[in-house]
């Protein structure tokens, strides 16, 4: 084994583990409070990072424009929640699931297509006016934006760690995550719990998104892969799994994908990551973490519960 190499692989695991469990924390929320398998959260992964890059081509200030961004990914998904699924719940889970899928499809092409008629088909890239450095450790390299792109995720995911676990708010987030019923009994309005969920959820991928403008670059379709990977991760992980224990499980997955690299040619990665989910449904294949009941509750219009 070229030791050399075993070491940069498992930098940039860490680098693409942190983007992986960053993405399934907020998509993991998303599931495991709602039940909703939101799709569209390529859509407003896609739309923050755009809102920030069009925002920093007007002249506005660097970080002005990444709090705008965020701030019209957070909106964007609180809409979706509250406009387009909301009104699809039946008293039908089957059908309520199988409604929101198809219309977070839709949202998906619909994103895609206004955002080309808008800003174009060609790749946009954030530029923060900052000169990204090449740095070294030992004999491994990775980038000054790679360093800030680590540090800040993991301040995003600690820092929704910290809101569920020690707020008011985070109290009842996981009362309806728990037990939906009960929650609405002691007075918890399950609706705005949701919204306040797509918001945050979109935030923290939006915080994705934009790090990714920065390094790589921003296109109409650049969300559907990072959405795959979130709900890879946040399945893995256990649906209704604390941020924390989904965004180590993004990290090993992000290390194993990379480590890969070892036997394996690089465009054979993204196989490593659907042959874990496969394996896992294998051999656990009803470990969601919550009961399908309890999943299937919160499809029902929220004042028939």
């Amino acid at each position: 084994m070229d030791f050399t190499l075993f070491q940069q692989l498992f930098v940039n695991g860490i680098i693409t583990g942190t983007r992986y469990g960053a993405l399934g924390v907020g998509f993991g929320l998303i599931l495991g409070v709602t039940g909703r398998f939101h799709f569209a959260y390529s859509t407003t992964y896609v739309v923050t990072a755009y809102a920030a890059i069009l925002a920093a081509e007007q002249g506005v200030p660097l970080v002005l424009a990444l709090i705008i961004g965020l701030a019209v990914g957070a909106i964007l998904g609180m809409l979706i929640e509250g406009i387009i699924y909301r009104p699809l719940q039946t008293s039908a889970p089957t059908l309520a699931l199988l409604a929101i899928f198809i219309s977070s499809l839709g949202i998906v092409i619909a994103g895609q297509n206004l955002i080309r008629l808008y800003a174009g088909s060609r790749s946009k890239i954030l530029d923060t006016g900052f000169t990204v450095k090449g740095l070294s450790l030992g004999e491994n390299t990775f980038t000054s934006l790679d360093v800030v792109m680590v540090i800040s995720l993991w301040a995003v995911i600690l820092g929704v760690w910290a809101l569920i676990r020690f707020s008011e708010p985070g109290r009842m987030i996981n009362a309806v995550r728990v037990n939906p019923e009960m929650a609405r009994v002691v007075g918890v309005d399950s609706g705005r719990i949701y919204l306040a969920v797509f918001g945050i959820g979109s935030v923290v991928a939006g915080s994705v998104a934009i790090l990714s403008a920065m390094k790589y670059a921003a296109l109409p379709d650049m969300g559907q892969q990072p959405t795959f990977l979130a709900f890879v991760v946040a399945f893995l992980a256990g649906i209704g799994s604390g941020p924390l224990r989904t965004a180590l499980t993004g990290l090993a997955v992000g290390m194993i994908e990379s480590l890969s690299g070892l036997w394996l040619s690089s465009q054979w990665a993204p196989l490593v990551v659907f042959s874990l989910l496969f394996i896992y449904v294998a051999v656990k294949p009803f470990s969601l973490g919550t009961s399908f009941p309890a999943r299937a509750r919160r499809l029902l219009p929220l004042g028939a519960r």
